[in-house]
C-alpha cells in the first residue's frame, strides 16, 4: 500500500471525525492507535479508547466555556483560603462544598465587614459549580443594576430575566450594602430576588447585617422584608467576623505602619 493511499485514509478519518464534530478524536486518533499498538489491545478496546478520550476532552471543554461565561474577576479557591485567619465555620464550608444547596435551590448569604474574605468564599463555590457543569453568574451589585436599567429602559427586561437571570442555577451577587439603592432600582432588586425564589440559588456577599438593609433599600421597610423573607427562607447564613485580611497583609508588609491589628 503506497504513501498516497495511507495520506488519503488519514484525510478522509479527519473528514469524518469533524463532520461527525469529535474534534478529539481528530486531533489524537494517530497516538491513540500508537498506544493500542503497544499495548496490543482489540479493535474494539481501541474504538473504546477514542471514545473515552473525546468524552473527557467534551467534558474539559464545558468547564472551561461555563467558567468563562461565569464572569469572575479572578479565579478563587478553598485551597488559597487562609481558613487559620478567618472565623468561617470549616464545617459548613465542607457542606457547601457538596453544592447540595444548589440543587435544593437554597441561597448562601456571606455577612461580614470588608476584607473577611465574603468574596473569596462566594467565587470559590462558584468555582466549584462550574467545575460540576453548572451554570453560574457572577456580578457585582452596580453591574447588576445598570444592566437591570439599561434593560428596563430599551424594553427588553423581561427579556434580561429570562436570558441572564433565570438561565444560571446559580447566582453571585457580590458587594451589596456599599451602594444605596433608589426607589425604582430597589424594585428591580427586588424583581431578581423573587424569579430566583425556590427556583434557582442566589449567594449573596453584604457588609451589613440585615436590620441595616432598608437603608440601602430606599428605607422601604415592606420591599425590604420581602427580599429578605425571600432570601433567608431556604438559606444558609455565614456571619463572618474578624479583621480585614488585606489590611492585615498590607500591615504585616509595614505599608501602613502605625495601625493595629
Amino acid at each position: 500500500m503506497d504513501r498516497n493511499h495511507y495520506t488519503s485514509i488519514d484525510e478522509r478519518i479527519k473528514e469524518y471525525a469533524k463532520l461527525f464534530k469529535l474534534p478529539s478524536i481528530k486531533e489524537s486518533y494517530a497516538s491513540i492507535a500508537e498506544v493500542a499498538v503497544k499495548d496490543n489491545l482489540s479493535y474494539s478496546e481501541y474504538l473504546l479508547k477514542l471514545f473515552e478520550y473525546e468524552y473527557e476532552k467534551k467534558i474539559e471543554r464545558s468547564k472551561e466555556i461555563i467558567l468563562k461565561m461565569a464572569g469572575f474577576p479572578k479565579v478563587k479557591t478553598f485551597e488559597m483560603f487562609d481558613f487559620g485567619s478567618s472565623s468561617v465555620d470549616r464545617n459548613l464550608i465542607n457542606e457547601l462544598c457538596t453544592l447540595r444547596f444548589v440543587e435544593n435551590a437554597q441561597n448562601v448569604l456571606l455577612i461580614g465587614p470588608s476584607g473577611v474574605g465574603k468574596t473569596h468564599i462566594a467565587i470559590s463555590l462558584g468555582y466549584l459549580s462550574t467545575q460540576s457543569r453548572i451554570k453560574t453568574k457572577f456580578i457585582t451589585v452596580q453591574d447588576l443594576l445598570l444592566q437591570l436599567e439599561i434593560a428596563q429602559q430599551t424594553n427588553r427586561l423581561q427579556h434580561y430575566f429570562k436570558k441572564v437571570i433565570n438561565t444560571v442555577k446559580l447566582l453571585i451577587i457580590d458587594e451589596f450594602g456599599y451602594i444605596k439603592l433608589n426607589e425604582n432600582q430597589s424594585n428591580l432588586f427586588f424583581q431578581v430576588i423573587n424569579k430566583r425564589y425556590e427556583t434557582g440559588s442566589i449567594i449573596i456577599t453584604s457588609n451589613l447585617s440585615f436590620k441595616k438593609w432598608k437603608k440601602v433599600l430606599n428605607k422601604d421597610e415592606a420591599l425590604t422584608t420581602a427580599i429578605l423573607d425571600r432570601l433567608i427562607h431556604h438559606s444558609y447564613i455565614l456571619n463572618i467576623q474578624g479583621e480585614s485580611y488585606r489590611l492585615k497583609q498590607k500591615i504585616k508588609a509595614g505599608i501602613l505602619n502605625g495601625l493595629k491589628v
